[in-house]
């Protein structure tokens, strides 16, 4: 991660993603730019325009943050948000140790989009944590 996106928390790497009329929100608010790292920038914002074209749209307006320089839960190696290299959507309904598909509600549709711009899903992947999002690529 280190060697190539930088140090995590190095707020130099950040870009704001203009996601204006997308339907992003955090807490009710309407949000009109992420920042992420510049790395992801391109690729986050093309799964964000197709999310919000599509009938699963809503899950944008439940947005849980991408930067955010902390440590994992139940770790101290940094997450994957240090970086900005991670985003957070549904939190409420597919929390960290909600199994998916059982208990989380995070559509496969919206799972596929971001694995089709290389991004993983931990709902998918690992079974939980079905918020998550990071990129392989």
């Amino acid at each position: 991660m280190v060697r190539f996106f930088g140090r995590p928390g190095d707020e130099s790497n950040l870009v704001s993603l203009n996601v204006t009329g997308l339907g992003v929100k955090y807490d009710g608010q309407a949000v009109r730019s992420i920042r992420c790292h510049e790395l992801v920038a391109e690729s986050l914002g093309r799964v964000l325009r197709r999310i919000s074209e599509g009938p699963h749209r809503g899950i944008l307006a439940k947005y849980a943050g991408c930067y955010n320089p902390r440590s994992m839960r139940g770790g101290k190696r940094p997450s994957k948000h240090s970086w900005g290299a991670a985003i957070d959507l549904d939190p409420d309904h597919n929390g960290l140790k909600t199994s998916w598909p059982i208990a989380a509600t995070m559509p496969i549709e919206v799972m596929e989009k971001f694995a089709r711009e290389g991004w993983i899903g931990l709902g998918w992947q690992i079974g939980r944590d079905s918020m998550h999002f990071q990129p392989t690529r």
